[in-house]
């Protein structure tokens, strides 16, 4: 695995850690139902964000070219940030 793929992997990371961030006090205070939407949310945004961007470097920016290996990238660093706040919001029982 290239840096590039773990500069990608890190970023959307940090991306989708932030984008749920945003819901942490409804996230812990709410139920169940709340936190999932919250969570797919933020995953959602995160994944197309990154589908989106590597879109617009194929198609309209004529020195970059889209890649769908950033790409999964995008969506392993996705999922390893909702991953991580999920470890340090979860609901105590």
């Amino acid at each position: 695995m290239g840096t590039d793929k773990v500069v990608h992997i890190l970023m959307y990371a940090t991306f989708a850690f932030l984008c749920i961030w945003g819901y942490r006090s409804q996230y812990i205070a709410n139920g169940k139902t709340y936190r999932t939407k919250a969570l797919l949310l933020a995953t959602v945004i995160s994944i197309l964000y990154g589908g989106i961007t590597e879109l617009m470097q194929e198609y309209l920016v004529p020195t970059r070219t889209g890649d769908w290996f950033d790409f999964i990238s995008d969506c392993i660093g996705t999922l390893l940030g909702i991953s991580v706040f999920g470890i340090f919001f979860r609901k105590k029982k």
